[in-house]
């Protein structure tokens, strides 16, 4: 039974000191102003953790423009590099499916590279333009540049639109290109709607092409769309 009270006056007495700890931090100004000033230094280093990844751009998203040399000129949008073109060539059944951006100063692989047989390689090619339009012209060379968006975490491709939903940002508007129907299967690509060219001759050397994309109803609800009408498309970023 003594044992019971001791153990009792024990934890009542802990409980009493504890509450009286911290009234006596409650009324203690000194205490209250450390905390305070302690708590507006780790805002502060907050704060500035923050303002160093603003500055050193180290957020941000990435995003292909095809058929210009280099990126659009809007706030918080660089070029990487600018490049050309390359990709399968359209009655190839093989190689990559994907259309790259290769840079115009490429690096060279290590001189002891196993070298294939013919038959155990791709093959990758550069781009052409299948039809005239503003500053280009049937065979043109198709250019391409690599953009970084900062403040923005995400890059979109709306097919069927000129226009970003709200809060994001139109990087460049364009219309859908890819290979014909009647050739091997390629991805659509956003084509920019002012296109330029690579200098040099314009020699039919196929490879990579870009035809327009026209609607087929059917599948294809028309309305809204119309049958053999070219597609726009967006490209956004927020």
């Amino acid at each position: 039974m003594r044992l019971k009270i001791v153990f009792l006056i024990c934890i009542f007495g802990g409980l009493n000191a504890l509450q009286q700890e911290k009234r006596l931090l409650v009324n203690d100004p000194q205490m209250m102003e450390t905390q305070i000033v302690e708590l507006q230094r780790q805002v502060q280093l907050l704060k500035e953790e923050m303002t160093k990844v603003t500055q050193n751009n180290n957020y941000g998203t990435t995003y292909t423009i095809w058929g210009k040399r280099i990126c659009p000129q809007l706030s918080n949008t660089t070029t990487l590099y600018s490049g050309v073109v390359a990709g399968s060539f359209f009655t190839e059944t093989g190689n990559g499916a994907n259309t790259l951006c290769l840079p115009h100063d490429p690096d060279s692989v290590d001189a002891n590279f196993p070298i294939h047989q013919s038959d155990g390689i791709a093959h990758l090619y550069g781009g052409e333009y299948q039809f005239s339009f503003k500053n280009v012209v049937y065979q043109d060379d198709v250019p391409c540049a690599v953009c970084r968006v900062t403040q923005a975490t995400s890059a979109l491709i709306i097919p069927g639109k000129l226009s970003c939903p709200s809060g994001w940002v139109k990087q460049y508007q364009g219309f859908l290109t890819s290979n014909a129907y009647n050739e091997q299967k390629s991805e659509y690509l956003c084509l920019d709607d002012n296109p330029d060219f690579i200098e040099r001759s314009r020699v039919n050397e196929n490879g990579k092409l870009f035809h327009p994309v026209i609607t087929v109803c059917g599948t294809l609800p028309c309305p809204p769309y119309k049958n053999g009408t070219y597609v726009p498309c967006s490209i956004c970023t927020a």
